[in-house]
């Protein structure tokens, strides 16, 4: 699903994705001046001995592919605060959702007497084709996307594995539109679900 890394990246971010395509110098910078200056606690962070760190740093050597990751991991971990990460979290909520009868599967939402209309939620600005419409929508999926799918999609984003988000998002639009296929994703945005009522 094209751009659902990038979208997710900024939306917890609030960065560029192309600053995890930098030179692994830049990153390294970037982490230690993230980490107070600590070339120890950056390096740990890592999950390299402050002496390689110190040579990603300088440019002297890069880092393997594995030691790629874990810097780009390291960063991600430090550019997302933890209060972030908690209203991704409460951006969705399945609590009313209810699964049609019929065989198609789409969801229905059936609120109990004296609930309202939500505001918040987790909003997918993105293209999808809908009986050969493809156009550009945005859709709030948080009365779509269980507690557990939320976690899932966060932590694909922490872990740079975007194959569990891809499949949050899908299960989603699934319950919102069974017939919808999602073409590309161009943003995010969420605030914590609230029921009125």
């Amino acid at each position: 699903m094209e751009g659902l890394k990038n979208a997710l990246f900024k939306s917890l971010s609030k960065r560029s994705a192309k600053s995890e395509e930098r030179d692994a110098s830049v990153r390294a910078g970037q982490l230690l001046k993230r980490m107070g200056g600590s070339v120890k606690e950056a390096a740990a962070k890592v999950g390299a001995s402050p002496r390689t760190f110190k040579r990603w740093l300088s440019g002297e050597a890069s880092p393997r592919a594995n030691n790629d990751e874990s810097l780009n991991r390291a960063n991600r971990d430090v550019l997302a605060p933890q209060g972030r990460r908690d209203r991704l979290m409460r951006s969705a909520d399945d609590q009313y959702l209810e699964l049609g009868e019929d065989d198609s599967g789409s969801g229905s939402i059936r609120r109990p007497e004296g609930v309202g209309a939500p505001s918040g939620g987790f909003i997918v600005d993105a293209t999808i084709t809908v009986s050969k419409d493809t156009r550009r929508r945005v859709v709030n999926l948080g009365e779509y996307l269980s507690r557990d799918q939320m976690g899932d999609m966060l932590a694909s984003y922490m872990s740079g594995d975007p194959t569990a988000a891809e499949t949050a998002l899908t299960q989603g639009f699934e319950s919102y539109l069974p017939a919808a296929e999602v073409n590309a994703v161009h943003g995010i945005n969420f605030a914590p679900l609230d029921y009125e009522g």
